[in-house]
C-alpha cells in the first residue's frame, strides 16, 4: 500500500494506541481532502455576501455547514486515517474520538456511490465502517485519495483472516457472511442452500453481490455489496470452492 504522505513519525497518542493493540508497522497515512482554490473561493464569498446581507444565516452558515470541512476548521484539518500491518486508526470524521481496529477482528462494510450528472459519472464515493468487538469507526471520503485506502482495507482483511476463515470452514463450521452463509454444504441464502457442485461465478456490479448457478443465465441469489462483510473474503472463499 503505497504512502500518500510521507510517513513522519507518529503523533505521541497514536503511537501509544497503535503498540496497545499492537497494530505493527505504519504503511500509509491520510489526511482529510481538501477543496481546490475555486470552491473554497466561492465558499468565501457566500459567506461574505450572508455577512453583508444576513449576520446571523452568514454565522449559522458558517458554523454549521464550514466548520465541519478541513479547510475551515484546524481540529478537522488536523485528522488522520494510518494503516498499519495488522490494523488501523482513524479519527472519526464527526466530533472528537480515535478509533483502533485490527484486520483480524473486524467485519468491513463498504458502500460504492457513483452519481450519473446529465449522463456523465461523478466520482466514486466510499463508505468503510469497520465494526469490531468495542469499537466501530466509519471511513468516508472526508479522507483523501479513498481509491487507494478503501481496496487496502479489504486486501488487508483478506490477508489477516483468509486462512483463519479457510481453517474453520473446513472444521464444518457455518461461515456468517451477512446475507449469505457458507459451509461445507454450500451457500445459503434466505434458508435455500445451494451445493458447491451448483456454484457458478460471483458478480459484482450495480452495488450488488451475485450468485449464479452453474449453466443459468440468471442470478440464483443477489444482495447488496454492503451488507456483506469482508466481502474479498466472501469472494475468495467462494471462487476457492465453487464447481467452475
Amino acid at each position: 500500500m503505497p504512502a500518500t504522505v510521507p510517513l513522519a513519525p507518529l503523533p505521541s497518542a497514536a503511537a501509544e494506541l497503535a503498540a496497545q493493540h499492537e497494530l505493527g508497522a505504519l504503511v500509509a497515512t491520510f489526511k482529510p481532502q481538501r477543496f481546490g482554490v475555486v470552491v473554497k473561493s466561492s465558499f468565501y464569498l457566500t459567506l461574505a455576501v450572508l455577512f453583508f446581507l444576513f449576520v446571523v444565516p452568514a454565522v449559522v452558515f458558517y458554523y454549521v455547514s464550514l466548520r465541519r470541512h478541513p479547510d475551515f476548521n484546524r481540529r478537522q484539518g488536523a485528522k488522520r486515517l494510518y494503516l498499519f500491518e495488522h490494523g488501523m486508526i482513524a479519527d472519526q470524521e464527526t466530533g472528537a474520538g480515535t478509533v483502533a481496529v485490527r484486520w483480524d477482528r473486524v467485519r468491513l462494510y463498504e458502500e460504492q456511490v457513483q452519481k450519473i450528472i446529465n449522463g456523465i459519472p461523478g466520482p466514486i464515493l466510499h463508505t468503510c465502517v469497520a465494526m469490531t468487538p468495542g469499537a466501530n469507526v466509519t471511513v468516508t471520503n472526508f479522507y483523501e485519495n479513498a481509491n487507494t485506502w478503501a481496496p487496502a482495507m479489504q486486501r488487508a482483511v483478506l490477508l489477516a483472516q483468509g486462512a483463519t476463515v479457510q481453517k474453520a470452514f473446513l472444521a464444518g463450521d457455518v461461515l456468517d457472511f451477512g446475507d449469505f452463509d457458507l459451509s461445507t454444504a454450500g451457500i445459503a441464502h434466505r434458508k435455500q442452500l445451494l451445493p458447491w457442485t451448483q456454484v457458478g461465478q460471483v458478480k459484482l456490479g450495480g452495488g450488488a453481490v451475485a450468485v449464479m448457478k452453474t449453466g443459468e443465465s440468471d442470478f440464483w441469489a443477489r444482495a447488496m455489496a454492503k451488507s456483506v462483510p469482508n466481502l474479498q473474503v466472501f469472494l475468495a472463499m467462494v471462487d476457492k470452492h465453487r464447481s467452475s
